[in-house]
Protein backbone atom coordinates (compact mmCIF):
# COMPACT_ATOMS: atom_id res chain seq x y z
CA UNK A 1 0.00 0.00 0.00
CA UNK A 2 1.40 3.41 -0.99
CA UNK A 3 2.23 6.03 1.64
CA UNK A 4 -0.44 8.74 1.95
CA UNK A 5 0.43 12.21 0.69
CA UNK A 6 -0.83 13.72 3.97
CA UNK A 7 -1.21 12.06 7.37
CA UNK A 8 -2.80 13.92 10.27
CA UNK A 9 -2.52 11.86 13.45
CA UNK A 10 -4.04 12.61 16.88
CA UNK A 11 -3.97 16.39 16.32
CA UNK A 12 -5.01 18.33 19.42
CA UNK A 13 -5.15 22.13 19.54
CA UNK A 14 -6.18 24.40 22.42
CA UNK A 15 -6.72 28.11 23.02
CA UNK A 16 -5.49 29.88 26.12
CA UNK A 17 -7.83 32.01 28.25
CA UNK A 18 -8.07 33.46 31.74
CA UNK A 19 -9.74 30.23 32.83
CA UNK A 20 -7.00 28.01 31.41
CA UNK A 21 -6.72 26.10 28.15
CA UNK A 22 -9.78 25.18 26.09
CA UNK A 23 -9.36 22.21 23.74
CA UNK A 24 -10.79 23.00 20.30
CA UNK A 25 -9.37 20.04 18.35
CA UNK A 26 -9.26 16.71 20.16
CA UNK A 27 -7.15 13.90 18.64
CA UNK A 28 -8.19 14.54 15.03
CA UNK A 29 -6.86 11.99 12.53
CA UNK A 30 -7.28 11.58 8.76
CA UNK A 31 -5.14 10.99 5.68
CA UNK A 32 -5.18 12.01 1.99
CA UNK A 33 -3.64 10.09 -0.91
CA UNK A 34 -2.51 11.54 -4.22
CA UNK A 35 -5.46 12.17 -6.50
CA UNK A 36 -7.93 11.78 -3.61
CA UNK A 37 -10.41 14.33 -2.27
CA UNK A 38 -11.20 14.21 1.43
CA UNK A 39 -14.03 16.48 2.58
CA UNK A 40 -14.21 17.82 6.14
CA UNK A 41 -17.90 18.29 6.99
CA UNK A 42 -19.32 20.02 10.04
CA UNK A 43 -20.90 23.19 11.32
CA UNK A 44 -19.25 26.45 12.34
CA UNK A 45 -17.02 25.87 15.34
CA UNK A 46 -16.52 22.18 14.62
CA UNK A 47 -12.82 22.66 13.86
CA UNK A 48 -12.77 22.30 10.05
CA UNK A 49 -10.82 25.47 9.22
CA UNK A 50 -8.62 25.07 12.30
CA UNK A 51 -7.57 21.62 11.06
CA UNK A 52 -6.62 23.14 7.69
CA UNK A 53 -4.72 26.02 9.30
CA UNK A 54 -2.81 23.53 11.45
CA UNK A 55 -1.53 21.80 8.31
CA UNK A 56 0.11 24.99 7.02
CA UNK A 57 0.89 26.26 10.55
CA UNK A 58 -1.09 29.46 10.26
CA UNK A 59 -2.86 29.20 13.61
CA UNK A 60 -3.83 32.29 15.66
CA UNK A 61 -1.30 33.39 18.28
CA UNK A 62 -3.54 32.20 21.09
CA UNK A 63 -3.64 28.66 19.70
CA UNK A 64 -1.34 25.91 20.93
CA UNK A 65 -0.69 22.51 19.40
CA UNK A 66 -0.85 20.09 22.32
CA UNK A 67 -0.18 16.80 20.56
CA UNK A 68 -0.13 14.92 17.28
CA UNK A 69 1.76 15.03 14.03
CA UNK A 70 1.19 16.15 10.44
CA UNK A 71 3.25 14.37 7.78
CA UNK A 72 3.46 15.63 4.20
CA UNK A 73 5.28 13.13 1.99
CA UNK A 74 6.58 11.57 5.21
CA UNK A 75 8.04 14.87 6.48
CA UNK A 76 6.82 16.12 9.88
CA UNK A 77 5.65 19.70 9.28
CA UNK A 78 5.78 20.48 13.01
CA UNK A 79 9.57 19.99 12.97
CA UNK A 80 10.22 22.50 10.17
CA UNK A 81 11.42 26.04 10.82
CA UNK A 82 9.23 28.97 9.82
CA UNK A 83 11.55 29.65 6.86
CA UNK A 84 11.12 26.06 5.68
CA UNK A 85 7.33 26.32 6.11
CA UNK A 86 7.24 29.36 3.82
CA UNK A 87 8.54 27.09 1.07
CA UNK A 88 5.85 24.50 1.86
CA UNK A 89 3.02 27.04 1.71
CA UNK A 90 2.17 27.71 -1.90
CA UNK A 91 4.77 25.33 -3.35
CA UNK A 92 3.72 21.99 -1.82
CA UNK A 93 0.38 23.09 -0.38
CA UNK A 94 -1.93 25.54 -2.18
CA UNK A 95 -4.90 27.21 -0.50
CA UNK A 96 -8.24 28.57 -1.75
CA UNK A 97 -10.16 30.55 0.85
CA UNK A 98 -13.90 31.11 1.30
CA UNK A 99 -14.11 34.81 0.45
CA UNK A 100 -11.97 35.75 -2.57
CA UNK A 101 -12.75 39.48 -2.25
CA UNK A 102 -11.03 39.71 1.14
CA UNK A 103 -8.17 37.41 0.04
CA UNK A 104 -7.19 39.42 -3.05
CA UNK A 105 -5.27 42.71 -2.88
CA UNK A 106 -7.62 45.43 -4.21
CA UNK A 107 -4.79 47.70 -5.40
CA UNK A 108 -2.94 45.05 -7.44
CA UNK A 109 -4.03 43.67 -10.81
CA UNK A 110 -5.04 40.03 -10.75
CA UNK A 111 -2.17 39.25 -13.12
CA UNK A 112 0.35 40.79 -10.70
CA UNK A 113 -1.06 38.72 -7.84
CA UNK A 114 -0.80 35.46 -9.79
CA UNK A 115 2.69 36.46 -10.97
CA UNK A 116 3.80 37.06 -7.38
CA UNK A 117 3.13 33.43 -6.51
CA UNK A 118 4.77 32.11 -9.70
CA UNK A 119 7.87 34.25 -9.17
CA UNK A 120 8.15 33.32 -5.49
CA UNK A 121 7.88 29.57 -5.91
CA UNK A 122 9.15 28.90 -9.43
CA UNK A 123 11.61 31.74 -9.99
CA UNK A 124 10.17 32.56 -13.43
CA UNK A 125 10.66 36.13 -14.67
CA UNK A 126 10.34 38.31 -17.76
CA UNK A 127 8.33 37.28 -20.77
CA UNK A 128 8.00 33.69 -19.56
CA UNK A 129 6.35 34.97 -16.35
CA UNK A 130 3.64 36.76 -18.37
CA UNK A 131 3.11 33.62 -20.44
CA UNK A 132 2.82 31.47 -17.31
CA UNK A 133 0.24 33.85 -15.76
CA UNK A 134 -1.85 33.66 -18.95
CA UNK A 135 -1.52 29.84 -18.98
CA UNK A 136 -2.84 29.65 -15.42
CA UNK A 137 -5.73 32.02 -16.11
CA UNK A 138 -6.64 30.03 -19.21
CA UNK A 139 -6.43 26.77 -17.21
CA UNK A 140 -9.05 28.02 -14.74
CA UNK A 141 -11.40 29.15 -17.50
CA UNK A 142 -10.73 32.91 -17.65
CA UNK A 143 -11.15 34.02 -21.26
CA UNK A 144 -8.87 36.65 -22.83
CA UNK A 145 -6.26 36.08 -20.10
CA UNK A 146 -3.82 38.77 -21.23
CA UNK A 147 -6.46 41.53 -21.18
CA UNK A 148 -8.05 40.24 -17.95
CA UNK A 149 -4.66 40.02 -16.20
CA UNK A 150 -4.48 43.83 -16.34
CA UNK A 151 -7.77 44.24 -14.48
CA UNK A 152 -8.37 44.63 -10.74
CA UNK A 153 -10.37 42.33 -8.43
CA UNK A 154 -13.36 44.69 -8.25
CA UNK A 155 -13.79 44.28 -12.02
CA UNK A 156 -14.45 40.55 -11.61
CA UNK A 157 -17.60 38.72 -10.49
CA UNK A 158 -17.54 36.47 -7.41
CA UNK A 159 -17.08 33.35 -9.49
CA UNK A 160 -14.28 34.90 -11.55
CA UNK A 161 -12.51 36.09 -8.38
CA UNK A 162 -12.62 32.53 -7.09
CA UNK A 163 -11.06 31.35 -10.36
CA UNK A 164 -8.24 33.86 -9.79
CA UNK A 165 -7.73 32.43 -6.29
CA UNK A 166 -7.54 28.92 -7.73
CA UNK A 167 -4.97 30.12 -10.31
CA UNK A 168 -2.83 31.58 -7.49
CA UNK A 169 -3.12 28.33 -5.53
CA UNK A 170 -2.06 26.27 -8.57
CA UNK A 171 0.80 28.58 -9.56
CA UNK A 172 3.52 26.31 -8.13
CA UNK A 173 1.86 23.00 -9.07
CA UNK A 174 1.18 21.99 -5.44
CA UNK A 175 0.83 18.37 -4.40
CA UNK A 176 -1.98 19.21 -1.98
CA UNK A 177 -4.77 21.77 -2.43
CA UNK A 178 -6.75 22.98 0.59
CA UNK A 179 -10.11 24.50 -0.42
CA UNK A 180 -11.85 26.13 2.57
CA UNK A 181 -15.56 26.68 1.75
CA UNK A 182 -14.63 27.87 -1.78
CA UNK A 183 -18.23 27.87 -3.09
CA UNK A 184 -20.23 29.06 -0.06
CA UNK A 185 -20.82 32.60 -1.35
CA UNK A 186 -21.46 31.56 -4.97
CA UNK A 187 -24.66 30.96 -6.91
CA UNK A 188 -25.49 27.37 -7.78
CA UNK A 189 -24.48 27.68 -11.45
CA UNK A 190 -21.13 29.31 -10.58
CA UNK A 191 -20.68 26.80 -7.76
CA UNK A 192 -21.13 23.94 -10.24
CA UNK A 193 -18.50 25.49 -12.55
CA UNK A 194 -15.97 25.88 -9.71
CA UNK A 195 -16.49 22.29 -8.52
CA UNK A 196 -16.02 20.98 -12.06
CA UNK A 197 -12.90 23.12 -12.44
CA UNK A 198 -11.38 21.80 -9.20
CA UNK A 199 -12.07 18.19 -10.21
CA UNK A 200 -10.58 18.71 -13.68
CA UNK A 201 -7.40 20.37 -12.35
CA UNK A 202 -7.02 17.69 -9.69
CA UNK A 203 -7.32 14.89 -12.25
CA UNK A 204 -4.79 16.55 -14.54
CA UNK A 205 -2.18 17.14 -11.81
CA UNK A 206 -2.99 14.13 -9.58
CA UNK A 207 -3.23 16.43 -6.55
CA UNK A 208 -4.56 15.48 -3.18
CA UNK A 209 -7.37 17.82 -2.08
CA UNK A 210 -8.73 18.70 1.34
CA UNK A 211 -12.14 20.29 0.77
CA UNK A 212 -13.95 22.00 3.65
CA UNK A 213 -17.70 22.59 3.62
CA UNK A 214 -20.86 22.49 5.71
CA UNK A 215 -22.96 21.69 2.63
CA UNK A 216 -23.55 17.93 2.40
CA UNK A 217 -24.80 18.19 -1.18
CA UNK A 218 -21.57 19.89 -2.28
CA UNK A 219 -19.55 17.27 -0.41
CA UNK A 220 -21.47 14.56 -2.25
CA UNK A 221 -20.39 16.00 -5.62
CA UNK A 222 -16.66 16.17 -4.95
CA UNK A 223 -15.64 13.78 -2.14
CA UNK A 224 -13.92 10.43 -2.30
CA UNK A 225 -14.03 10.20 1.47
CA UNK A 226 -15.95 12.14 4.13
CA UNK A 227 -14.69 13.12 7.59
CA UNK A 228 -17.39 14.51 9.92
CA UNK A 229 -16.25 16.88 12.67
CA UNK A 230 -18.30 17.86 15.72
CA UNK A 231 -16.97 20.08 18.48
CA UNK A 232 -13.36 19.39 17.49
CA UNK A 233 -13.65 15.62 17.22
CA UNK A 234 -13.97 13.20 14.31
CA UNK A 235 -17.30 11.44 14.84
CA UNK A 236 -17.55 9.60 11.53
CA UNK A 237 -15.45 8.85 8.48
CA UNK A 238 -16.18 6.79 5.40
CA UNK A 239 -16.23 6.60 1.64
CA UNK A 240 -18.64 8.78 -0.30
CA UNK A 241 -20.86 5.86 -1.26
CA UNK A 242 -21.09 4.33 2.22
CA UNK A 243 -21.60 7.61 4.05
CA UNK A 244 -24.42 8.87 1.84
CA UNK A 245 -26.11 5.49 1.74
CA UNK A 246 -26.15 4.96 5.51
CA UNK A 247 -24.60 7.57 7.83
CA UNK A 248 -23.98 5.91 11.17
CA UNK A 249 -23.42 8.65 13.76
CA UNK A 250 -26.46 10.46 15.25
CA UNK A 251 -24.84 13.82 14.47
CA UNK A 252 -24.45 12.92 10.79
CA UNK A 253 -28.08 11.79 10.67
CA UNK A 254 -29.15 15.06 12.32
CA UNK A 255 -27.30 17.05 9.63
CA UNK A 256 -29.18 15.16 6.90
CA UNK A 257 -32.50 15.65 8.70
CA UNK A 258 -31.93 19.41 8.93
CA UNK A 259 -31.50 19.91 5.16
CA UNK A 260 -34.54 21.72 3.69
CA UNK A 261 -36.18 19.80 0.86
CA UNK A 262 -39.51 18.87 -0.71
CA UNK A 263 -39.51 15.51 1.11
CA UNK A 264 -38.94 17.21 4.45
CA UNK A 265 -41.80 19.57 3.72
CA UNK A 266 -44.15 16.66 3.08
CA UNK A 267 -42.96 14.84 6.22
CA UNK A 268 -43.71 17.90 8.33
CA UNK A 269 -47.12 18.39 6.73
CA UNK A 270 -46.63 21.84 5.20
CA UNK A 271 -49.22 22.35 2.47
CA UNK A 272 -47.73 22.64 -1.04
CA UNK A 273 -50.17 25.43 -1.91
CA UNK A 274 -52.67 27.78 -0.30
CA UNK A 275 -56.36 28.16 -0.84
CA UNK A 276 -57.28 31.20 -2.94
CA UNK A 277 -56.39 34.32 -0.93
CA UNK A 278 -56.86 38.03 -1.46
CA UNK A 279 -54.10 39.91 -3.27
CA UNK A 280 -52.13 41.87 -0.69
CA UNK A 281 -49.51 43.58 -2.83
CA UNK A 282 -49.31 44.15 -6.59
CA UNK A 283 -46.25 45.17 -8.60
CA UNK A 284 -46.86 46.41 -12.16
CA UNK A 285 -44.29 47.20 -14.87
CA UNK A 286 -41.71 48.08 -12.23
CA UNK A 287 -38.37 49.41 -13.47
CA UNK A 288 -35.23 50.32 -11.59
CA UNK A 289 -32.63 51.63 -14.04
CA UNK A 290 -29.29 52.98 -12.86
CA UNK A 291 -27.66 55.64 -15.06
CA UNK A 292 -24.11 54.86 -16.15
CA UNK A 293 -21.56 57.45 -17.15
CA UNK A 294 -18.09 56.77 -18.54
CA UNK A 295 -14.93 58.66 -19.31
CA UNK A 296 -13.53 62.08 -18.45
CA UNK A 297 -16.57 63.91 -19.81
CA UNK A 298 -19.03 61.44 -18.23
CA UNK A 299 -20.39 60.27 -21.52
CA UNK A 300 -23.75 58.55 -21.10
CA UNK A 301 -23.95 54.89 -21.98
CA UNK A 302 -27.00 52.58 -21.79
CA UNK A 303 -28.32 52.31 -18.20
CA UNK A 304 -27.99 49.26 -15.99
CA UNK A 305 -31.50 47.78 -16.11
CA UNK A 306 -31.43 46.08 -12.69
CA UNK A 307 -35.23 45.63 -12.69
CA UNK A 308 -36.87 45.88 -16.09
CA UNK A 309 -40.66 45.75 -16.29
CA UNK A 310 -41.56 43.34 -13.48
CA UNK A 311 -45.18 42.29 -12.79
CA UNK A 312 -45.83 40.44 -9.54
CA UNK A 313 -48.67 39.64 -7.15
CA UNK A 314 -48.26 38.58 -3.52
CA UNK A 315 -51.23 36.94 -1.82
CA UNK A 316 -52.23 37.25 1.80
CA UNK A 317 -50.65 34.60 4.05
CA UNK A 318 -48.43 33.03 1.39
CA UNK A 319 -44.70 32.61 0.94
CA UNK A 320 -43.59 33.77 -2.50
CA UNK A 321 -39.98 32.79 -3.26
CA UNK A 322 -37.99 35.10 -5.53
CA UNK A 323 -35.23 33.00 -7.10
CA UNK A 324 -32.27 33.92 -9.25
CA UNK A 325 -28.51 34.35 -9.30
CA UNK A 326 -26.51 37.28 -7.96
CA UNK A 327 -27.07 40.26 -10.24
CA UNK A 328 -30.48 39.08 -11.42
CA UNK A 329 -32.20 41.98 -9.61
CA UNK A 330 -33.80 40.15 -6.65
CA UNK A 331 -32.58 42.45 -3.89
CA UNK A 332 -33.09 45.59 -6.00
CA UNK A 333 -36.69 44.54 -6.63
CA UNK A 334 -37.21 43.93 -2.90
CA UNK A 335 -35.87 47.36 -2.00
CA UNK A 336 -38.01 48.97 -4.70
CA UNK A 337 -41.13 47.29 -3.28
CA UNK A 338 -40.28 48.80 0.10
CA UNK A 339 -39.39 52.13 -1.54
CA UNK A 340 -35.90 51.94 -0.09
CA UNK A 341 -34.99 52.50 -3.75
CA UNK A 342 -37.27 54.76 -5.73
CA UNK A 343 -38.27 53.00 -8.98
CA UNK A 344 -37.64 54.56 -12.39
CA UNK A 345 -41.15 53.62 -13.51
CA UNK A 346 -44.08 51.37 -12.62
CA UNK A 347 -46.22 50.98 -9.53
CA UNK A 348 -46.39 49.08 -6.22
CA UNK A 349 -49.97 48.90 -4.92
CA UNK A 350 -50.59 48.18 -1.25
CA UNK A 351 -53.67 49.05 0.83
CA UNK A 352 -55.27 50.83 -2.15
CA UNK A 353 -52.27 53.12 -2.49
CA UNK A 354 -49.49 53.30 -5.06
CA UNK A 355 -46.39 53.44 -2.87
CA UNK A 356 -44.43 54.96 -5.76
CA UNK A 357 -46.67 58.03 -5.83
CA UNK A 358 -47.30 58.90 -2.18
CA UNK A 359 -45.19 61.40 -0.25
CA UNK A 360 -42.66 60.45 2.45
CA UNK A 361 -44.99 61.32 5.34
CA UNK A 362 -47.73 58.95 4.17
CA UNK A 363 -45.16 56.34 3.19
CA UNK A 364 -43.74 56.40 6.70
CA UNK A 365 -47.14 55.55 8.16
CA UNK A 366 -47.27 52.42 5.96
CA UNK A 367 -43.72 51.25 6.67
CA UNK A 368 -44.76 49.33 9.76
CA UNK A 369 -46.79 47.00 7.50
CA UNK A 370 -43.80 46.21 5.26
CA UNK A 371 -40.58 45.07 6.93
CA UNK A 372 -37.35 43.39 5.84
CA UNK A 373 -34.89 40.87 7.29
CA UNK A 374 -31.47 41.23 5.67
CA UNK A 375 -28.92 38.58 4.69
CA UNK A 376 -26.18 39.57 7.14
CA UNK A 377 -27.66 40.13 10.60
CA UNK A 378 -24.48 41.54 12.09
CA UNK A 379 -23.99 44.36 9.58
CA UNK A 380 -27.69 45.27 9.76
CA UNK A 381 -27.49 46.03 13.51
CA UNK A 382 -25.72 48.92 15.23
CA UNK A 383 -22.90 47.22 17.21
CA UNK A 384 -23.01 49.96 19.85
CA UNK A 385 -26.69 49.52 20.68
CA UNK A 386 -28.15 47.12 23.22
CA UNK A 387 -30.49 44.47 21.84
CA UNK A 388 -33.42 46.06 23.70
CA UNK A 389 -32.78 49.38 21.95
CA UNK A 390 -32.40 47.69 18.56
CA UNK A 391 -35.77 45.94 18.90
CA UNK A 392 -37.52 49.07 20.24
CA UNK A 393 -36.07 51.41 17.60
CA UNK A 394 -38.90 50.70 15.15
CA UNK A 395 -41.54 50.88 17.87
CA UNK A 396 -40.30 54.33 18.85
CA UNK A 397 -40.31 55.53 15.25
CA UNK A 398 -43.81 54.18 14.52
CA UNK A 399 -45.32 54.97 17.95
CA UNK A 400 -46.10 51.34 18.70
CA UNK A 401 -47.10 50.98 22.34
CA UNK A 402 -48.59 53.51 24.71
CA UNK A 403 -45.63 53.84 27.05
CA UNK A 404 -42.01 52.90 27.64
CA UNK A 405 -43.20 49.98 29.77
CA UNK A 406 -45.43 48.72 26.93
CA UNK A 407 -42.45 48.74 24.58
CA UNK A 408 -40.21 47.03 27.12
CA UNK A 409 -42.85 44.35 27.64
CA UNK A 410 -43.27 43.87 23.89
CA UNK A 411 -39.50 43.57 23.40
CA UNK A 412 -39.40 40.89 26.12
CA UNK A 413 -42.33 39.05 24.50
CA UNK A 414 -40.65 39.20 21.08
CA UNK A 415 -37.42 37.72 22.49
CA UNK A 416 -39.40 34.77 23.82
CA UNK A 417 -41.34 34.51 20.56
CA UNK A 418 -38.14 34.06 18.53
CA UNK A 419 -36.67 31.60 21.04
CA UNK A 420 -34.23 33.81 22.95
CA UNK A 421 -33.91 34.64 26.64
CA UNK A 422 -35.38 37.89 27.93
CA UNK A 423 -32.22 38.48 29.95
CA UNK A 424 -30.27 38.83 26.70
CA UNK A 425 -31.93 42.18 25.96
CA UNK A 426 -29.10 43.91 27.79
CA UNK A 427 -26.41 42.41 25.60
CA UNK A 428 -24.73 43.68 22.44
CA UNK A 429 -24.86 42.07 18.95
CA UNK A 430 -21.29 40.72 19.11
CA UNK A 431 -22.27 38.54 22.08
CA UNK A 432 -24.53 36.35 19.94
CA UNK A 433 -24.01 33.63 17.34
CA UNK A 434 -25.07 34.15 13.71
CA UNK A 435 -28.33 32.26 14.18
CA UNK A 436 -29.17 34.21 17.33
CA UNK A 437 -28.46 37.52 15.57
CA UNK A 438 -30.86 36.55 12.80
CA UNK A 439 -33.53 35.80 15.41
CA UNK A 440 -32.97 39.27 16.85
CA UNK A 441 -33.40 40.82 13.39
CA UNK A 442 -36.66 38.90 12.98
CA UNK A 443 -37.82 40.18 16.39
CA UNK A 444 -36.94 43.74 15.33
CA UNK A 445 -38.98 43.36 12.14
CA UNK A 446 -41.94 41.92 14.07
CA UNK A 447 -41.84 44.72 16.65
CA UNK A 448 -43.98 47.03 14.51
CA UNK A 449 -46.59 44.33 13.74
CA UNK A 450 -45.97 43.98 9.98
CA UNK A 451 -48.23 42.22 7.50
CA UNK A 452 -45.52 41.58 4.86
CA UNK A 453 -42.01 40.43 5.69
CA UNK A 454 -39.34 40.48 2.98
CA UNK A 455 -36.63 37.95 3.84
CA UNK A 456 -33.51 38.69 1.78
CA UNK A 457 -31.34 35.54 1.90
CA UNK A 458 -31.91 35.26 5.68
CA UNK A 459 -30.30 31.81 6.02
CA UNK A 460 -27.56 31.79 3.38
CA UNK A 461 -24.75 32.40 5.88
CA UNK A 462 -26.02 29.91 8.46
CA UNK A 463 -25.14 26.29 9.19
CA UNK A 464 -27.69 23.72 8.14
CA UNK A 465 -29.03 23.03 11.65
CA UNK A 466 -29.29 26.76 12.48
CA UNK A 467 -30.90 27.33 9.08
CA UNK A 468 -33.47 24.67 9.93
CA UNK A 469 -34.26 26.45 13.21
CA UNK A 470 -34.76 29.82 11.49
CA UNK A 471 -36.97 28.32 8.77
CA UNK A 472 -39.05 26.52 11.38
CA UNK A 473 -39.37 29.77 13.33
CA UNK A 474 -40.52 31.67 10.22
CA UNK A 475 -43.13 29.00 9.49
CA UNK A 476 -44.46 29.11 13.04
CA UNK A 477 -44.66 32.90 12.95
CA UNK A 478 -46.53 32.75 9.66
CA UNK A 479 -49.04 30.26 11.10
CA UNK A 480 -49.53 32.21 14.34
CA UNK A 481 -49.49 35.78 13.00
CA UNK A 482 -50.76 35.34 9.44
CA UNK A 483 -47.60 36.87 7.96
CA UNK A 484 -46.96 37.11 4.23
CA UNK A 485 -43.39 36.44 3.05
CA UNK A 486 -41.44 37.52 -0.01
CA UNK A 487 -38.51 35.13 0.37
CA UNK A 488 -35.45 36.12 -1.67
CA UNK A 489 -33.01 33.23 -2.12
CA UNK A 490 -30.86 31.21 -4.49
CA UNK A 491 -31.18 28.06 -2.34
CA UNK A 492 -33.58 25.74 -4.17
CA UNK A 493 -33.87 23.46 -1.12
CA UNK A 494 -35.19 26.38 0.95
CA UNK A 495 -37.66 27.19 -1.84
CA UNK A 496 -38.93 23.60 -1.94
CA UNK A 497 -39.36 23.58 1.83
CA UNK A 498 -40.84 27.05 2.41
CA UNK A 499 -42.56 28.48 -0.65
CA UNK A 500 -46.12 28.24 -1.96
CA UNK A 501 -45.25 30.01 -5.23
CA UNK A 502 -42.00 30.77 -7.04
CA UNK A 503 -40.98 33.69 -9.26
CA UNK A 504 -37.73 33.15 -11.19
CA UNK A 505 -35.76 36.29 -11.98
CA UNK A 506 -33.16 36.61 -14.73
CA UNK A 507 -31.46 39.81 -15.91
CA UNK A 508 -34.00 42.07 -14.26
CA UNK A 509 -37.10 40.25 -15.47
CA UNK A 510 -39.45 37.56 -14.15
CA UNK A 511 -39.06 34.69 -16.61
CA UNK A 512 -41.23 32.12 -14.81
CA UNK A 513 -43.88 32.34 -12.12
CA UNK A 514 -46.11 29.65 -10.65
CA UNK A 515 -46.88 27.03 -8.02
CA UNK A 516 -43.74 25.73 -6.29
CA UNK A 517 -44.33 22.12 -7.26
CA UNK A 518 -45.01 23.03 -10.87
CA UNK A 519 -41.96 25.26 -11.27
CA UNK A 520 -39.48 22.96 -9.51
CA UNK A 521 -40.67 19.72 -11.08
CA UNK A 522 -41.76 20.91 -14.55
CA UNK A 523 -39.92 24.17 -15.32
CA UNK A 524 -40.86 25.82 -18.60
CA UNK A 525 -38.13 28.42 -19.09
CA UNK A 526 -34.65 27.39 -20.19
CA UNK A 527 -33.01 29.51 -17.48
CA UNK A 528 -35.07 27.79 -14.75
CA UNK A 529 -34.04 24.39 -16.11
CA UNK A 530 -30.37 25.49 -16.11
CA UNK A 531 -30.68 26.76 -12.54
CA UNK A 532 -32.27 23.53 -11.28
CA UNK A 533 -29.79 21.36 -13.18
CA UNK A 534 -26.88 23.10 -11.40
CA UNK A 535 -28.24 22.35 -7.90
CA UNK A 536 -25.99 19.72 -6.24
CA UNK A 537 -27.88 16.51 -5.47
CA UNK A 538 -27.66 14.45 -2.29
CA UNK A 539 -29.14 11.23 -3.66
CA UNK A 540 -29.93 10.46 -0.04
CA UNK A 541 -33.20 8.90 1.01
CA UNK A 542 -33.98 11.81 3.30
Amino acid sequence: MSTPLLEVTDLSVSFGSDNGQETVLNRVSFSISRGETVVLVGESGSGKSLSAMSIVRLLPHAARIDSGSILLNGQDLFKLSERQMRNVRGASVGMVFQEPQSSLNPVMTVGAQIAESVRRHQGIRGKRLTERVCELMDAVGINEPYEKSCQYPHEFSGGMKQRVMIAIALAANPELLIADEPTTALDVTIQAQVLELLKAVQAKQNMGMLFITHDLAVARQIADRIVVLKEGQVVETGTNEVFYKAPSHPYSKALFDAIPSWDKRLREGLAPSLDVRATLLTVEKLRVWFPVRSGLFEKKIPPNKAVDGVDLEIYEGETLALVGESGSGKTTLSKAVLQLLRPTAGSVHYADKDLCQIDSRRLRSIRSDLQIVFQDPYSSMNPRMLISDIIKEGMNAQNVGDSIKDRDDRAAHLMEQVGLEVGHLKRYPHEFSGGQRQRICIARALAVEPKVLICDEPTSALDVSVQAQILRLLRELQDNLGLTYLFVTHNIGVVAYMAHRVAVMYRGQIVENGNVQQVLQSPEHEYTRTLLHAVPRLDHNS
